[in-house]
């Protein structure tokens, strides 16, 4: 799976209360997240995910505000006005998209990537700066009132220009990716030498439905005119909406980029917001974005000018074509040189999914957002070495089995020593040439991916409403499966929902709702029929044999996998059910 939030220890913030339900969230998203993924769906497990993740959502903020109100937390007020804008608008507005589309693939895509995109950045640095380990992003915006000025600004200029009946879905967007985006920047100065920048974001959507149908395009697919007449009816847009800013009066235009999504994150994140407006307008998404004119801090890319404009808009929309359908998998460069980081990024390029870094730090972070295959790094680097760097990794969980190769001007026999506890996986010489470097990483990663593949671990419901079973199985089974529990029917099916299994080892003897009737409900959704049932079952002693047959003839027409006595050995348990995985794959090869 591609799209994961990974959690890291640097998130807990030393409250538990607060810690355990960010797991939670976390853990719930990622569900949502691997079944979107399915090709296949009920919309009535998606409404159940919904459902379990506003619960926990609704009772994580209620339970921070206490918090934050028990220690006198200064900024208490701007973090419950975040709270507010998220529970009274985000997610409603969500919820609504979802109900009018009957839970589409396009609306269920916007749930999850503003929903994570949110979780992720509120717990970097709100909730981390409760306890003074961040500083509050929002603490720079326009005041509240402007704010709301500026949001009924552009929505009726999105009616003027476009027709469209849009709603302000969050006053504090974060950058998060919703569906396939367009990201264009304007630059303004002043005779002052101050700056200021207005980012606007498009779903790819949203302009081959407006901007393509007055041009009369005959299918949603961008080109180069319709980019081009897009850019110029965003000047407009940006220029309009100067009107309302008279502390731009001063401001001419001096750069114009059109970004892809990770420059267009890194600027985001390193830029002090003055406004952040996500909006729905019916018709795809679009956010709003200005930055304070005096903390602007990196060039993103090349300044679009008349000369290179269509060399710059081709390039462009080729290069978001190339990262909007890559399946390539993903290498991550770490080199304090930018002569080795554009050699070895047009060396890889056309084959991976390649990003650069420069420090340790934006490597860390890089890892936490987009998950690399490979990590190429860097030995010698000042501040943080490749030594430190590997040590960090080495050091969460979520990224301790990532691949790391040195690379290097050196491959002395003291260096090697030095990381030999942090298990490398290689070392490449940059005096290498280009195209052995090339070779030997196709072969390392052609290796890597069948070794994972091999072992990867299959997924197991237990489900029994006895905790001495379910504590017993799991410790049985954990080493080899990843194993998830349910005490009930209704518990099985929400699992099933939220997490699809490879085996069900089902407890026939429950109460309320049996063995036989939770394998019904099981075969009768379309996206279930099919799970393997093996049934647990306590009945062995003579007497009850005959109950035994009676009770296979009433669920033979169900098609459990087996039956397994809980009367067995351990060790005869766990090989009945690898035994019955190894059949499977067998017959799966033939």
């Amino acid at each position: 799976m591609d799209n994961k939030l990974v959690w890291q220890e640097r998130f807990n913030i030393g409250v538990d209360i607060i810690d355990r339900e960010h797991r939670k969230l976390f853990s719930i998203l990622n569900k949502l997240l691997a079944f979107s993924e399915q090709e296949s769906k009920s919309q009535w497990v998606c409404e159940e995910g919904v459902k379990y993740f506003k619960e926990h959502a609704m009772r994580h903020f209620a339970e921070e505000e206490v918090y934050m109100a028990s220690i006198g937390y200064n900024g208490f007020e701007t973090h419950r006005r975040v709270h507010d804008n998220f529970r009274r608008k985000t997610l409603p507005e969500l919820e609504q998209e979802l109900l009018q589309s009957d839970y589409s693939q396009e609306s269920v895509s916007h749930f999850l990537g503003v929903c994570a995109g949110w979780l992720i950045g509120h717990t970097l640095t709100e909730d981390r700066a409760i306890v003074g380990k961040a500083e509050s992003r929002w603490i720079g915006l326009l005041p509240e009132e402007e704010q709301s000025r500026l949001g009924k600004t552009i929505i009726r200029l999105l009616f003027d220009m476009f027709q469209l009946d849009s709603r302000l879905l969050s006053e504090r967007y974060g950058g998060e990716k919703f569906g396939r985006g367009i990201y264009y920047r304007l630059a303004y100065g002043n005779d002052e030498k101050k700056r200021m920048e207005i980012l606007m974001v498009f779903e790819e959507k949203l302009i081959s439905r407006t901007v393509g149908k007055m041009m009369g395009a005959k299918s949603d697919k961008l080109d180069t005119m319709l980019l081009n007449t897009t850019r110029y009816v965003a000047r407009q847009f940006a220029e309009r909406i100067r009107e309302y800013m008279p502390e731009m009066d001063t401001y001419e235009l001096k750069e114009e980029n059109l970004l892809t999504y990770d420059p267009f994150k890194r600027a985001f994140d390193k830029n002090k917001l003055q406004s952040s407006l996500l909006f729905n307008t019916g018709e795809g998404y679009f956010a709003f974005c200005t930055f304070a004119p005096h903390l602007l801090i990196e060039e993103p890319d090349v300044s679009i000018r008349a000369e290179n404009a269509m060399h710059e808009v081709e390039d462009y929309l080729s290069q978001n074509a190339r990262e909007q359908t890559s399946k390539k998998q993903k290498i991550l460069l770490v080199d304090d040189s930018d002569v080795i980081l554009n050699a070895m990024g047009q060396l890889l390029g056309g084959i991976y999914q390649v990003s650069m870094v420069k420090s340790g730090l934006a490597a860390i972070r890089s890892i936490s957002l987009n998950r690399p295959d490979l990590i190429l790094l860097d030995y010698e680097m000042p501040v943080c070495d490749g030594r430190q760097v590997l040590e960090m990794i080495r050091s969460e969980e979520d990224f301790k089995d990532i691949p790391v190769i040195f690379l290097t001007g050196r491959i002395d026999r003291e260096s090697i020593k030095k990381v030999m506890a942090l298990k490398p996986a290689g070392y490449f010489s940059k005096k290498m040439q280009p195209e052995e470097i090339k070779k030997e990483i196709e072969n390392f990663l052609s290796r890597n991916h069948k070794e994972q593949a091999r072992i990867k671990k299959r997924k197991i419901l237990l489900v029994d409403d006895s905790e001495v079973i379910l504590n017993a199985m799991k410790k049985l089974l954990e080493g080899d499966y990843q194993m998830s529990l349910a005490n009930s029917g209704l518990a099985a099916i929400r699992s099933i929902s939220l997490n699809r299994p490879d085996l069900i080892l089902l407890d026939y003897e429950m109460p309320i709702c049996d063995g036989k009737q939770v394998l019904e409900m099981i075969r009768l959704e379309e996206d279930y029929k099919d799970i393997p049932v093996i049934f647990l079952t306590g009945r062995v002693d003579k007497e009850t044999r005959d109950k035994v047959k009676e009770t296979r003839d009433k669920v033979m027409e169900l098609k459990p996998a087996g039956y397994i006595s809980k009367s067995m050995q351990p060790e005869e348990i766990k090989q009945n059910i690898d035994e019955y995985f190894e059949k499977r794959l067998g017959s799966m090869r033939k």
